[in-house]
């Protein structure tokens, strides 16, 4: 989390943009960034051994388990950043259907305040946003976007498996509630492997989401390392987004 807002602060109107991807060990919950703390039971977490995080984007919560994590950080004025938002999920679904996966854009648009919502809206994929992407009308994408001065931020979370049902183990409520909560989660979303028998390859997804960039937008990708200045850079906000 530090790392990307390091990452959106430096960027400039000329730079590059760039597109990380990663995962999390141990494995940990994190917020949106306006998301109430109160709703997570932090006890349940730390005995599970996982981490709590607050993103410097919006959303709800996310378990961060068997799922592909990606930071995308665009300058500003290029793009709008609601055409960023339909762009990058119009090429994970494309980069997906040409993996065998039947998924489609959800083209509803979801009118309820989230923040408002509480419990309701607890996590993030108990909803699929508009644009975002879904499988017989089953979220699997769930993103959310920040925007600086000269940069728009876009975190995302693609569900691998169906371990993110177990956030229901750290919602802050009474076991009916929980239940009741687990049943819309399993009823709203979903995950590639519980679509598809085969083995769902991280880099297969990356890579095949890097092709439709390159043969879509006609760009050229390359790959490069943070450096350690920049590592170091990122240490200084480490505090700011981590909760437990």
């Amino acid at each position: 989390m530090a790392l990307d807002f390091c990452l959106a602060q430096k960027t400039g109107a000329d730079d590059t943009p760039v597109l990380r991807f990663y995962g999390w060990e141990p494995y940990c919950l994190s917020l949106g960034y306006h998301q109430d703390e109160k709703f997570v039971d932090m006890t349940a977490v730390k005995k599970a051994g996982y981490h709590v995080v607050r993103r410097p984007t919006g959303g709800s919560a996310i378990f961060h388990s068997e799922e592909l994590t990606y930071g995308l950080i665009v300058p500003l004025g290029k793009i709008n950043n609601h055409d960023v938002y339909y762009l990058f999920h119009r090429l994970l679904a494309q980069a997906l259907n040409k993996l065998g996966f039947p998924v489609k854009l959800n083209l509803i648009e979801d009118k309820e305040n989230y923040i408002r919502s509480g419990k309701r809206r607890f996590a993030c994929f108990n909803r699929p946003a508009f644009t975002e992407i879904k499988y017989q009308n089953k979220k699997i994408v769930g993103s959310a976007q920040k925007l600086y001065k000269n940069a728009l931020l876009q975190h995302g979370s693609v569900l691998l498996g169906p371990k993110q049902n177990e956030i229901i183990n750290f919602m802050n409520a009474r076991p009916e509630a929980k239940e009741e909560y687990l049943n819309k989660l399993k009823a709203g979303s979903v995950s590639l492997s519980e679509i598809s028998s085969g083995k769902t390859d991280l880099l297969q997804i990356i890579e095949a989401l890097l092709a439709e960039f390159e043969n879509t937008l006609n760009i050229n990708i390359f790959y490069q390392p943070a450096d350690d200045l920049l590592l170091r850079e990122a240490q200084k906000f480490v505090q700011r987004f981590k909760i437990q």
